[in-house]
């Protein structure tokens, strides 16, 4: 909670990927991918309650007590993470902000996190932005942390009216393929 504000941690997570199956609980750095996200979220000084969304039954078990349940057709190659996130807070209500985490970025930090919902709460509707998502040096989208206004994110089903949270490129690995997972540089 930040600013009497609930927030909610968002994981989704599903079983199939076109380019490296099975990616959510293959390991880097000796973790599963899906761990390194739980365990961000489990360090936020702000998350009030974690939700891990896989139709994945080894994903399942990473999640534990996370674990929501995901429809099939929601876990279909197409389906844009913004039709999992609706689903999840349709089912988990009563949140005031969400916080998503892609199981891909597991070099994001606590403390990249925590900045993220402090912008998007300390700001809520600055210039009409109503959130925050993270972006690398060069300016682009890095798929780590997207924070967004719950009712705001439910009428426009978008995370694009959202302020900038800029990240070192050190910290902005996004795992696609099996060639991210080679850990080239552990200092980084």
């Amino acid at each position: 909670m930040l600013e009497g504000k609930s927030i909610l941690c968002v994981i989704p997570a599903r079983g199939g990927s076109r380019r490296l199956p099975f990616k959510n609980i293959m390991l880097f750095r000796g973790k599963a991918l899906i761990q390194w996200a739980i365990e961000h979220a489990e360090g936020s000084k702000y998350v009030d309650r974690i939700v891990v969304s896989t139709e994945d039954q080894a994903i399942a078990l990473h999640a534990g007590k996370y674990f929501l349940e995901r429809p099939a057709f929601l876990a279909e190659d197409r389906v844009p993470t913004e039709a999992v996130m609706a689903h999840v807070l349709h089912q988990v209500m009563d949140y005031d902000f969400a916080v998503l985490l892609q199981p891909t970025s597991p070099l994001r930090s606590i403390e990249d996190i925590d900045r993220s919902i402090e912008i998007a709460v300390t700001k809520d509707g600055v210039n009409v932005l109503t959130g925050c998502v993270s972006y690398n040096e060069y300016g682009k989208r890095n798929g780590a942390i997207f924070v967004c206004n719950v009712r705001h994110f439910l009428q426009h089903l978008s995370f694009d009216a959202a302020h900038h949270y800029m990240m070192p490129n050190s910290r902005s690995l996004d795992i696609n393929y099996a060639w991210d997972l080679k850990d080239e540089n552990p200092d980084r």
